[in-house]
């Protein structure tokens, strides 16, 4: 209990209401102007894949000639979770994929008690929801140093925060896992470590990364507890891909696609941004893109001024540095993909601890949080 009563402890009450006031700002913005009062709005759907068996195509909102987004994904498999219905399969692109990140499906599909009219606005609560808990638990990070409190609303200057939120996926659920875990390891609650990293890794399995990267701490710092508690960590996830595996669900894990030779999503991506001419949409493109990149490097910067207080997230940073470097045109080839696949990125720079008079944070979350704007403004 202790744990989550520090979260709402009076230290973190300003920068709680303003990411409050913010969210809900937005949130709103979203429901009324952005998707004219239609909830299915927040999971971008499209009109090639078939629609799930439990929505009313009339009551839908639906992109015509769309292959539609990730979050139609978790929204099929949140009204039907347990795979019940035959159509539910059909729905999903990669059914043995998408199965792998039951968690945030399965929350909401609790939450709601299986009722499909209000699972939506569930899913849509609980990723508003992940916003303020990151900032409250980035507010416990830094107690104990001498820094600002308020850097913890630098969240609300990464762009995939805003993205993630208007298109429904997965991603700010796994990581308030990221964050807790981190936040557990720093203050040698390894129970807690260990159980926020597997449930991050049944929310997206990306999230191996962050166990390899806890795990090699671990190791490295000698805290040997801490890794037999890791060690347990990684059962369920492995029991939840071994049942999906007896399932034999249709489609592929999508590795080859996501994935191909080093360097060659970089390098193609830099062609394209060079060769597709001065436009507002290609400058974006080449804007947020820059950004991630320097994002990158901030954490090398600041863990080379800083090694014992940020090994942890320059060890994540070495992990989602390779996974980026291997990443294909799949990944890299719009902002929506990449800003939201190393959202994790921003995380590890919003919790590296600089005590410099440099402050490549500000500067960076500053210039990320126009990139946030404008998505915000112009994204439809």
């Amino acid at each position: 209990m202790f744990y989550y009563k520090k979260i709402f402890s009076s230290s973190n009450y300003i920068s709680l209401l303003i990411a409050l006031i913010v969210v809900i700002f937005v949130s709103l913005y979203f429901y009324f102007i952005k998707f004219d009062s239609n909830i299915t709005g927040f999971f971008r759907i499209g009109s090639i894949l078939p629609l799930s068996p439990f929505l009313n195509p009339e009551n839908t909102l639906i992109y015509q000639g769309e292959i539609g987004y990730d979050g139609q994904q978790f929204l099929s498999l949140a009204f039907d979770p347990f795979l019940q219905n035959p159509e539910t399969v059909n729905s999903l692109d990669h059914p043995i994929y998408r199965y792998r990140r039951i968690l945030y499906p399965l929350v909401s599909y609790v939450l709601a008690f299986g009722n499909p009219s209000l699972i939506p606005y569930f899913m849509v609560g609980i990723n508003a929801l992940s916003i303020l808990i990151i900032v409250a638990i980035t507010n416990l990070y830094f107690k104990s140093d001498n820094v600002s409190k308020f850097q913890s609303l630098f969240t609300l200057c990464i762009p995939g925060v805003w993205m993630v939120l208007s298109l429904g996926t997965a991603d700010l659920f796994s990581s308030v896992f990221l964050i807790a875990s981190f936040y557990c390891y720093r203050y040698e609650q390894y129970r807690l470590t260990a159980l926020f990293i597997s449930l991050g890794c049944l929310t997206r399995e990306t999230l191996l990364i962050v166990w390899f990267a806890l795990f090699l701490t671990s190791l490295i710092q000698k805290r040997f507890k801490q890794i037999t508690y890791l060690l347990y960590g990684l059962i369920p996830p492995i029991l939840w891909t071994v049942y999906i595996t007896f399932l034999d669900l249709p489609g592929k894990v999508r590795v080859k696609d996501n994935f191909g030779f080093p360097f060659l999503g970089i390098i193609n991506k830099f062609i394209t941004i060079l060769t597709s001419g001065i436009n507002g949409r290609n400058l974006f493109e080449a804007y947020m893109f820059i950004v991630l990149l320097l994002s990158f490097a901030a954490i090398l910067v600041i863990y080379l001024k800083h090694r014992k207080l940020n090994l942890l997230m320059q060890i994540g940073n070495g992990f989602y540095s390779v996974m980026f470097i291997f990443s294909s045109m799949t990944i890299m080839g719009y902002y929506l993909d990449y800003s939201r696949v190393f959202m994790d990125v921003y995380f590890l720079l919003l919790l590296s601890i600089n005590l410099t008079k440099i402050p490549c944070k500000t500067i960076l979350f500053s210039a990320s949080g126009i990139g946030s704007l404008a998505f915000l403004i112009l994204h439809s």
